[in-house]
């Protein structure tokens, strides 16, 4: 049995600009860029059969962006 296990990292944020790591803080202009320039490469990645993010905005919304339409999970 193979088990593969890919790991996305949510893009960026302005708060992450301003070394701030609040949990609410959602995807900016470049963080949608971003997850634009990638998705070509990603998107395969959304035949998982289990799909999870963490419950912050910005996770969520890169999630969704890339089609994967992810569970969050605390």
């Amino acid at each position: 049995m193979t088990l593969r296990v890919s790991l996305v990292a949510a893009a960026r944020s302005s708060s992450r600009l301003a070394e701030r790591f609040d949990d609410d803080r959602p995807l900016d202009q470049a963080g949608w860029h971003e997850v634009q320039l990638v998705a070509h490469t990603l998107v395969p990645l959304g035949a998982a059969e289990l799909r999870y993010c963490s419950p912050t905005p910005r996770s969520r919304a890169t999630g969704e962006a890339l089609g994967f339409a992810p569970m969050a999970q605390p």
